[in-house]
């Protein structure tokens, strides 16, 4: 597999883990846990769409725009994001571990999505130092 290949299927997998990590998570309604936050108005705040365009629609224009664009300021801007991406990843699997142990399904996905983050980092990484 090229490496332009494990990058974009880095990305997608990191997509499909924080899509199972949010159905995971509204599992618990099924169960009765009740994650309504005391401030809620019934409305979503516009910074939820922020995060949420953030941390999976952009991810995904990568995965697209990698298999087209190859020019060093999209390679620079990539692995950048991947890194903060990576950093985010990891802070997320300790702090769901710190909160609750017991918490086994999350704890596994999220440390898969950081592996799948840290391996996009090296590709990117390598990828980032090739002479186009």
């Amino acid at each position: 597999m090229n490496t332009i290949t494990k990058i974009a299927f880095c990305w997608i997998l990191i997509i499909i883990g924080l899509a199972y990590h949010t159905q995971y998570e509204l599992s618990g309604l099924f169960f009765g846990e009740d994650i309504k936050i005391p401030e809620a108005n019934g409305k979503m705040p516009y910074t939820v769409h922020y995060f949420n365009i953030a941390i999976t629609i952009i991810p995904l224009f990568f995965s697209l725009l990698i298999l087209f664009l190859k020019n060093m300021v999209f390679k620079w801007i990539s692995f950048t994001y991947a890194v903060l991406l990576l950093l985010l990843n990891v802070f997320h699997v300790v702090t769901t571990a710190v909160e609750d142990i017991s918490n086994l399904t999350q704890i596994v996905l999220l440390t898969f999505v950081a592996l799948a983050n840290a391996l996009l980092v090296l590709e990117l990484n390598r990828w980032r130092k090739e002479v186009s």
